[in-house]
């Protein structure tokens, strides 16, 4: 009975603030968060008339079994019939939305024993054969920078009609910034993009038939440090433990990490990415030319709350500016688009440290946001919803960048005609094949024999 309680108070949110049911999605968003971020996302997304509710009713429950205990109640034979048929058909109706083995808890606690194992990311190593066009060409410094909760549909870049990135669109101006368009995260939430995007899992192999776990695939950080680049790992998300968190057994595989959120502490999860910049810079003044370095930025970016995610000074969007939108959806609408505004001044920043060397530089968040464009449900903003291939859609629609400093320009003309190509001719592309693409971007032709081309974004 208590079970079911929580099992229906659960659903009972998810319907209010998600629009769907508890499912393996949602299941796979809790692993994925710590304490802090669950707290912020719950100061945004749960109304406090729900945890009263939820409170009252079980109050109400525990008054009755204490009266029942203490004077020995008796509903009779004609009311305790009626209970029971009630419960019965409560039963049934809660055994209609979900299958008890497919898609319901034993299905929740078996994907939850599955992603605990994922401990130590180096132990499932493989080596494979990569077949190299010319080492002697490999990119000095290959830089990779996770954003987080970015809409493509808020970028200026996208044609947005507020000037969201004002850094990003001078650096376009001066041919050193190129936006790929029609480009779809792996997946609506973080740890699940996280692990289609870094390593060779990709959305077939996550079907229940595959006994493979994804941390037996080839990561990106593994065919990095293969073709002979350092790995480094600067993150503003929260290191978090093994059994929560897909960020830290990436960063964990990485030679070196720098973690900036620090748990415990008053100031947790409120690091604006600016350090990211300030930690980082000294170690890129210090790379020497033609050693190799694989530098993964993982930013706070857009994560909830929003009005958490810059500073003061970077609140240029008012809900004035939101006038022809419903007055509920201003404010959210306004911190949204000044956390892309402040966003966009930080991977400027980024984007600079490597200006003086042969550096690439790819800008792609995890996931998007719906942010009210779902006609059928325009009260909700967060992420995509997998059981509405509309609100789908919309949660995994990815601004994709990519930054190529003067030097690697001269010294990479064929491959900078490729993405000025690739630029002018958008076609679909899911970044699950990430791993593919910064392969053949420094030259590896195949991995085990597979062209590297077929799935990259430059093909």
């Amino acid at each position: 009975m208590v079970v079911s309680a929580i099992y229906f108070a659960v659903n009972f949110y998810c319907l209010y603030g998600l629009g769907y049911i508890l499912d393996n999605d949602i299941v796979m968003l809790i692993l994925g968060s710590d304490f802090n971020e669950a707290r912020e996302f719950a100061s945004v997304m749960l109304p406090k008339w729900i945890i009263v509710s939820i409170l009252g009713i079980l109050l109400v429950f525990i008054a009755l079994a204490v009266l029942s205990r203490k004077h020995r109640l008796n509903l009779g034979k004609k009311a305790s019939r009626l209970a029971l048929v009630g419960t019965g058909l409560c039963v049934a109706v809660n055994a209609s939305t979900w299958d008890v083995w497919g898609e319901g808890p034993i299905h929740y606690i078996s994907s939850l024993m599955k992603y605990e194992q994922a401990e130590d990311l180096t132990a499932y190593y493989t080596h494979p054969k990569l077949t190299i066009q010319d080492e002697s060409q490999l990119p000095c410094n290959v830089v990779l920078i996770i954003g987080e909760s970015f809409a493509r549909s808020h970028s200026s870049l996208y044609g947005y009609d507020k000037v969201t990135n004002p850094h990003l669109s001078a650096l376009r101006d001066s041919s050193l910034l190129f936006t790929i368009d029609s480009i779809d995260a792996p997946a609506p939430t973080t740890a699940e993009s996280m692990r289609l995007m870094l390593s060779k899992f990709s959305q077939a192999d996550d079907t229940p038939s595959n006994d493979k776990s994804w941390f037996e695939y080839t990561t990106i950080i593994e065919l990095m440090q293969d073709c002979g680049y350092d790995s480094y790992w600067f993150g503003n998300q929260a290191r978090g433990s093994k059994n929560n968190s897909a960020n830290r057994v990436f960063a964990e595989a990485c030679q070196h990490q720098k973690f900036l959120q620090q748990e415990g502490s008053e100031k947790y999860n409120v690091n604006h990415d600016i350090v990211l910049v300030d930690s980082s810079s000294q170690y890129v003044h210090n790379i020497k030319p033609q050693e190799h370095h694989f530098i993964i930025y993982h930013m706070m970016g857009s994560h909830f709350d929003f009005s958490m995610r810059y500073p003061k000074e970077f609140a240029r969007f008012k809900e004035a500016d939101y006038a022809d939108q419903p007055a509920d959806h201003r404010s959210t609408l306004a911190a949204f688009d000044n956390s892309i505004f402040y966003n966009d001044y930080v991977v400027d920043r980024i984007m600079s440290l490597y200006k003086d060397k042969e550096a690439i530089v790819i800008y792609l968040p995890d996931h998007g946001q719906v942010m009210y464009r779902n006609p059928q449900k325009s009260w909700y903003f967060a992420h995509g919803n997998p059981q509405d291939p509309v609100s789908y859609a919309l949660g995994v629609e990815i601004p994709f960048f990519i930054y190529a400093s003067p030097l690697y320009q001269q010294k990479h003309p064929e491959t900078m005609e490729r993405i000025k190509n690739r630029q002018a001719h958008p076609k679909a592309w899911n970044a699950d094949d990430l791993p593919y693409f910064i392969m053949d971007l420094i030259g590896v032709t195949a991995i085990n024999g597979q062209d590297t081309r077929d799935k990259s974004v430059l093909n």
